[in-house]
């Protein structure tokens, strides 16, 4: 067995170009666009190995609640304080 590469920080250029790719904002047509666009095969089979993935790990309703709730949560807890 070979030893792990050694993983090293993207530079903080590179990491600003992406953030900025990330949050970039969508005019209005590239939206509609974007919803318009049929999806690929490649799209679909991705989405379907996630929601086998995710019914797989929260086999119950009450269990994919749970998640959910939990998702929010962090996510809230994400937001920065207002005042």
């Amino acid at each position: 067995m070979t030893e792990p590469e050694l993983l090293l920080p993207p530079d903080p250029a590179t990491v600003a170009r992406l953030r900025a790719i990330a949050e970039r904002r969508l005019s209005a047509e590239e939206f509609e666009a974007s919803l318009r666009a049929p999806m690929t095969e490649e799209d679909r089979q991705e989405k379907l190995s996630l929601i086998a993935w995710f019914m797989r790990r929260y086999p119950t309703p009450a269990e994919r609640l749970a998640s959910a709730r939990r998702a929010y949560m962090q996510w809230a807890r994400s937001l920065p304080l207002e005042g």
